[in-house]
């Protein structure tokens, strides 16, 4: 029998509290509501009629088999707007799917084996940067790391020297549009504060850096083969026959350069969080990284036989995953989901952060145990219950290469160091930006493979 909205917390203030409380702590108040409130969880915050969706099934139905009910959420999408324009991540329908498939060829697999090796070698020359005995935060070491994997990879860019600036400005994005998305009310960004003008610091830059990328590129000619000689060249053959304009480049350059290393590098500090934590673990990575390479550099045919290594990259994404809440939906009609009528309108949350991190689908969640992503085991496991690159027709395009670069990365550096995580007094807390992470950063001592 369809019921009216979800039941769910009541806050006063015409729901005003609850947005407040979402606010200070956005991961806690929605695994709690969530846990107390069950499948479709229903909350008013302001203006908002909002339901958080945590069953596999329904996620399903909100990502694949119902989504043209569901749209991106405008509000969100504009915030996203202002540094990405009209990139893959924020546009729809028919557009959407021009870029989407103008982009596809740079990600298939048989572009895997160039961009192992050029993964394999940055990293080798960022780890020669590293000495037994320093410590380092690690968080900012993989963002440093993975800003010139990706600026090499997709643009023939060298950032050495320019992937502190780089990463401070991603940095920033993500702190300030986190910010801005938890709240209601949107200061306009013409108010001269601190925050507006280092908002608007950190657009220039990343703009610059692509716009003046892509202009000297066009006057050169030169195909070299990247991300970016795709798309200057990409012509769609199925749709209009036209390639892309230096406005289309530029906007799918920047969704790309952002959305190709933040995750990664957050996902990779929480990886090495935890595998310094297991020492079992970190064993048995050790092993399989002697086996399968001895001293010689990866390469993308070793992929397949770093088994465990992929176990614990999963697992890692599973416990703490990068985007910790997917593309907010909204509903664009009355639409009947999971036996409630929901009207035009309402926002749908789906946040692997908590769906993951149910006791219903993983047994003793908060236990880390890569075994859970094993031959043996993995089917187990509820489809559309590990949702870490999201689902169905908008599934992040760089899947297969984010997870093929965490797991080059890990295996690259337990041929020469450990990292020891530094004694803290206080328990690792994550903190909800675009991409979650250690709040402060995590410090690490590097030390040799003996120790």
């Amino acid at each position: 029998m369809t019921r009216h909205f979800p039941s769910g917390p009541t806050g006063s203030f015409f729901g005003m509290s609850l947005a407040r409380e979402f606010s200070r702590d956005p991961l806690g108040f929605l695994t709690e509501v969530s846990r107390t409130y069950g499948d479709l969880a229903g909350l008013r915050m302001g203006p908002v009629k909002a339901c958080l969706c945590n069953n596999p099934d329904l996620i399903r139905e909100v990502l694949v088999t119902r989504a043209r009910f569901f749209r991106k959420e405008p509000r969100t999408l504009n915030a996203l707007r202002q540094i990405d324009g009209e990139g893959l991540v924020v546009t729809e329908g028919d557009f959407w799917l021009r870029q989407r498939r103008l982009l596809q060829p740079a990600f298939h697999p048989r572009r895997l084996g160039k961009y192992a090796a050029t993964i394999v070698e940055r990293t080798t020359q960022f780890l020669d940067r590293w000495k037994p005995g320093e410590t380092r935060n690690i968080v900012d070491e993989m963002t440093h790391l993975t800003l010139e994997i990706i600026a090499k990879l997709f643009y023939d860019l060298e950032l050495t020297g320019q992937a502190s600036e780089m990463g401070e400005a991603v940095r920033t994005l993500s702190e300030i549009f986190a910010a801005e998305l938890s709240t209601l009310i949107k200061v306009p960004d013409w108010v001269p504060t601190r925050t507006k003008r280092r908002k608007r610091w950190a657009i220039r830059t990343l703009d610059t850096l692509m716009r003046n990328t892509i202009r000297e590129r066009r006057a050169s000619g030169q195909d070299k083969g990247d991300l970016l000689s795709m798309l200057l060249m990409a012509v769609d053959e199925e749709g209009d026959g036209r390639g892309m304009s230096d406005q289309q480049a530029r906007d799918e350059a920047i969704t790309m350069f952002n959305a190709g290393h933040d995750s990664s590098a957050a996902g990779l500090a929480w990886a090495w969080h935890l595998i310094s934590t297991h020492p079992e673990v970190e064993r048995r990575l050790r092993e399989e990284v002697a086996t399968v390479l001895g001293d010689r550099p990866a390469t993308a045919e070793d992929l397949p036989k770093l088994k465990y290594t992929d176990c614990v990259i999963r697992e890692s994404l599973r416990l703490y995953p990068p985007v910790w809440i997917l593309f907010v939906r909204q509903t664009v009609e009355d639409i009947e989901l999971g036996n409630f009528q929901l009207p035009k309108g309402t926002w749908i949350y789906i946040l692997p952060w908590v769906t993951q991190r149910d006791p219903r689908f993983f047994p003793d969640p908060l236990r880390f145990d890569p075994d859970r992503f094993s031959e043996e085991r993995i089917s187990s496991i509820p489809q559309y219950s590990w949702i870490p690159f999201g689902a169905g027709p908008h599934i992040c395009i760089g899947q297969g290469l984010a997870l093929a670069e965490m797991s080059l990365i890990v295996a690259t550096t337990l041929q020469r160091f450990r990292l020891e995580a530094v004694p803290r007094t206080e328990p690792v807390v994550p903190e909800p930006l675009l991409a979650i992470r250690p709040k402060g950063g995590l410090m690490m001592t590097i030390r040799t493979k003996a120790g």
